[in-house]
């Protein structure tokens, strides 16, 4: 800083500007000094502080269904659950790789030059010439400030149909050459990690393995008290009606799932019960036990307590041609699980299909934590409590939590196709009225395209890349 101030008073005797003028050439100076010194890390910023918030519900997912790749990498999908296996890339370099068991959360991409960054991956899906090596080098030149005209003139020509003109134009300003000996002290190292990192990404003699080297740091992590514990392979809402997680094999292949629950028509008798669920020629119709005295369940010494009883639950697929019927197997939670009578009922008679008091208690605690975590997830997207839609999530989840427990014997081992399909009617179900609740509306079963592009994986561990994945197929 002194070398900079020393060379401007010189400029002011020589030239003759005014004392104003001193000052503000003085003030840009120091400003730019500061705007360089943290410039390559303001391209791109997307970090754990940006992970859009947990779709909790569909923490189970792949335990009521498994994701199928499509032949076709188009990204047109109807509803369904998919997994694709493709090429990613790093958006930090000098930092480490995924481990097994890395926790990524999906977050919003970020940063000056995050348009440059998302167009490129996106255009490489047209352009599978262009080898991933040199694409993931040009990301690192992009983030950190490489000269587009500083590339090896066969390198510019490869990465070239990625890029507009207006682009090439941007990446061909340079940065402003700061000495690194004015820089704070608390940055100097930094700094010049990206001056080495740079002239690495230029040199033509640099192999892969060299910029690789440099770019990906080895050994374990220190423990750091500010990073975050993240559970792996998390959900997020991405938009229009999708759900994605990312769970990166290392930076260079990334496993994508995408989940779109599909539109299910719900009917609700007077009570409020659901007793049907139709989509596609699949349905499930529902019959509850209304005789007298079975809207409740006593246990002793604990008391007497509101539940529903399923008298028969009939699954049918393409329009009836199959179908099966189980009876008298089942029960929900209703009325919020509230004590009707203390002690249990000296008139009350147990039959087979009645739940353990621990059983019941834990349904209506697990309907407990739901509420709650919706009330967060919906304060985390600014958006209104819960409140007055805390009946109808009561309702659906101990439907669903019901539904499930009762059909779950029909199709353990997968062997009867069209049972799985229809049973995934409640899957679709709840994860619609969820995403109802949580302000995620999907009423729409044809064709869309997904595009998770805009959504890079980041690690919940300081000192770990950001991973974006591209929609080209990871081969190997």
């Amino acid at each position: 800083m002194k070398k900079i101030i020393i060379f401007l008073l010189f400029v002011f005797l020589i030239s003759g500007v005014s004392h104003a003028q001193f000052g503000d050439i003085l003030k840009k100076a120091t400003d730019n000094v500061t705007k360089v010194e943290l410039l390559e890390e303001k391209n791109i910023t997307t970090s754990i502080e940006d992970a859009l918030p947990v779709a909790f519900w569909l923490k189970d997912l792949n335990e009521y269904d498994e994701p199928t790749e499509p032949e076709n990498y188009n990204f047109s999908l109807t509803p369904g659950y998919y997994k694709y296996v493709l090429q990613s890339y790093c958006l930090k370099a000098g930092t480490k790789g995924p481990t097994k068991g890395s926790g990524y959360l999906l977050a919003p991409l970020k940063g000056k030059r995050n348009d440059i960054v998302y167009n490129v991956v996106t255009n490489s899906a047209n352009h599978p010439e262009i080898d991933q090596r040199d694409i993931q080098v040009f990301l690192w030149g992009v983030i950190y400030g490489t000269k587009f005209t500083d590339y090896p003139i066969e390198f510019q020509n490869k990465i070239r149909p990625l890029l507009t003109t207006s682009e090439m134009t941007d990446l061909s300003f340079d940065l402003k050459n700061v000495p690194l000996e004015v820089m704070p002290d608390d940055i100097k190292s930094v700094a010049k990690y990206y001056h080495d990192f740079r002239a690495k990404l230029t040199n033509p003699s640099s192999a892969y393995s060299d910029i690789e080297g440099m770019a990906m740091l080895s050994g374990v992590l220190p423990e750091d008290p500010f990073s975050k514990y993240v559970q792996k392979g998390l959900w997020a809402y991405i938009g229009d009606g999708f759900y994605g997680r990312s769970m990166p094999q290392g930076y260079q292949r990334t496993i994508q799932e995408i989940y779109r629950p599909a539109k299910v028509n719900a009917t609700k008798d007077g009570k409020g019960r659901l007793t049907a669920l139709e989509n596609d020629g699949y349905k499930i119709e529902i019959v509850y036990d209304d005789e007298q005295g079975r809207d409740v369940v006593s246990f002793s010494g604990q008391g007497d307590y509101p539940v529903w009883r399923f008298k028969s639950i009939k699954l049918s697929s393409e329009n009836g041609l199959n179908s099966t019927v189980v009876e008298n197997t089942g029960w929900m939670v209703k009325d919020k699980g509230l004590t009707l009578k203390k002690g249990g009922s000296n008139k009350y008679e147990p039959v087979m299909d009645d739940p353990m008091y621990t059983d019941y208690s834990g349904r209506v605690n697990d309907g407990k934590r739901t509420l709650k975590d919706f009330d967060e997830y919906r304060k985390e997207k600014k958006m209104q409590p819960l409140k007055d839609k805390q009946d109808e999530c009561w309702a659906d989840y101990h439907t669903m939590k019901g539904l499930k427990a009762a059909t779950n014997p029909l199709d353990k081992s997968g062997q009867m196709n069209w049972i799985q399909k229809t049973l995934r009617l409640v899957t679709d179900w709840w994860n619609n009225s969820s995403g109802a609740l949580a302000g995620e509306e999907n009423n729409d079963n044809g064709n869309k395209r997904v595009d998770f592009r805009k959504f890079p994986a980041v690690p919940a561990t300081n000192g770990m890349q950001r991973i974006i994945s591209s929609e080209r197929r990871r081969t190997e």
